[in-house]
């Protein structure tokens, strides 16, 4: 069993003194598999100041000085991805195969964007008498999830170091393995002291770190609900806050779509992660008279997801994270017949042991259903049919989310055309490759601000204004 009883400070690991402990769940044996010693209120104030000190430092660094930190810090984390792999195929259960497809490639690619954005932004520029500058905001309190954890810590680390921020971070005690790893790779990075940090807690601990007097600036991902009540509490000092919150995407297939390619690509998009991804396409929208022919190839596609062990290579869908979440998934799968969705495939695994979900997908959904409007962060998908794409792009954002999308055509010109009509931060047309350089957030219920490359970046800059200035 692991023991995470150290918090990082001021380029040090430091005992944790109080004696609260948080049990890690091994979501596919329900078996103790990691403690987590949670941090108080003194170990919160030495980070704070331990940011602050490292803020003073690392607001004057050079641009080629930051640009060394994140290739370092990069090459740290990289050395880790088969330990990280397992880690998380332990704690969350995330199979292995999606660990090294996912968990650590995106990561290490946010990074490299982070590098190549140092050069794309405008620090300086001239207007009239004025000299406008783009300076780093301070001390950054990032709280992350358990779900992506390394991807979304490397984000938002990887972004205050570019800007010339500091940060303290507190990781998901679902998952601390990750979050552990990602601390010593900043440490054998050897940044400069105070200007990463790392403390483990509970919500309590995360509403003290958001409300503390030596935060500029929080950078939160997780849920809607959560994001509601950290943007509440900053209110109280105006500290500005990023939000990468929850969402309810539909990948909506045109008339034209090429169904032998949508549909596998709906269902990879649907179940990878066991669903637990804010970007989860959990909407499936068709033309009604593809109904039946959508509904055949999703089951098709989908057999090969069985649930199983997430440290097999083979396993392609582990169990969700905690039992919490399992509860939650299969009360909402529950919900969705009892409101006459028609069960096309999967609902509860049956499984002897483990917090397991098997690939469902919903038919027969109509709008007004939980299952087409509230986020269900498990491997569910619900199918809903339209008549006309006006009634399509309704549907699609109908939910008051507007994290992500897709859309499917056979005329790249009408995919372009529909995806514009999405109240979405991102559309991805006809299965496109994921880009991390470009600006990832949401709109309406999924919150705002952007991460990733240079955008990333400018969301922890403030501008200054020097009038007069030679």
């Amino acid at each position: 069993m692991n023991i995470y009883d150290h918090f990082y400070a001021g380029g040090r690991f430091i005992p944790v003194a109080g004696g609260r402990r948080h049990t890690v769940v091994n979501p596919a044996s329900e078996t103790a598999c990691a403690e987590v010693a949670l941090c108080g209120q003194g170990e919160l104030d030495t980070a704070v100041k331990s940011a602050r000190r490292g803020f003073e430092t690392w607001r004057r660094s050079s641009l080629d000085e930051r640009r060394a930190a994140l290739r370092r810090l990069k090459a740290a984390l990289e050395s880790r991805a088969d330990e990280i792999a397992a880690l998380l195929a332990i704690e969350m259960g995330c199979p292995v195969w999606l660990g090294g497809l996912m968990q650590i490639p995106m990561p290490l690619k946010g990074i490299d964007f982070a590098i190549e954005g140092l050069s794309q932004i405008t620090w300086e520029e001239r207007v009239g008498n004025g000299l406008v500058e783009r300076v780093p905001s301070g001390v950054v309190a990032a709280i992350t999830p358990w779900n992506f954890p390394v991807h979304q810590i490397a984000a938002k680390v990887a972004a205050a170091v570019a800007a010339g921020c500091s940060i303290v971070i507190k990781p998901s005690e679902v998952a601390p393995g990750a979050a552990w790893a990602f601390a010593q790779a900043v440490h054998e990075a050897g940044l400069a002291a105070g200007v990463v940090n790392l403390v483990w807690g509970d919500a309590g601990l995360g509403e003290a770190l958001v409300t503390h007097a030596g935060v500029d600036r929080i950078s939160f991902t997780g849920s809607t609900a959560v994001g509601q009540r950290i943007m509440a509490s900053a209110a109280a000092r105006l500290t500005p806050v990023t939000l990468e919150l929850g969402g309810k995407s539909a990948a909506v297939l045109l008339e034209d779509a090429d169904l032998a390619a949508a549909i596998p690509a709906a269902v990879r998009m649907g179940l990878a992660n066991s669903g637990q991804a804010c970007v989860s396409q959990s909407l499936l929208l068709v033309p009604r008279p593809l109904r039946d022919e959508a509904i055949a190839r999703f089951q098709q596609a989908a057999a090969g997801w069985v649930p199983g062990d997430p440290l097999d290579p083979a396993t392609r869908l582990g169990p969700v994270a905690t039992a919490a979440q399992h509860a939650h998934v299969n009360r909402m799968i529950a919900r969705a017949q009892e409101q006459g969705a028609v069960c096309a495939m999967g609902g509860p695994a049956g499984l002897s042991r483990g917090y397991f979900v098997a690939p469902t997908l919903f038919s027969n959904v109509s709008p007004d259903m939980e299952i087409a409007r509230r986020e269900v962060f498990g491997p569910v998908v619900a199918l809903m049919t339209y008549e006309d794409e006006h009634e399509a792009a309704d549907l699609a954002n109908a939910s008051g989310y507007g994290l992500s999308g897709a859309v499917w055509s056979g005329d790249p010109a009408w995919a372009v055309s529909f995806a514009r009509r999405l109240r979405t931060g991102q559309v991805v047309i006809n299965g496109a490759a994921q880009n991390l350089a470009t600006p990832f957030g949401g709109w309406g219920l999924s919150g705002f601000g952007r991460e990733n490359g240079r955008f990333g970046i400018e969301d922890m800059l403030s501008f200054r204004s020097l009038h007069g200035a030679a």
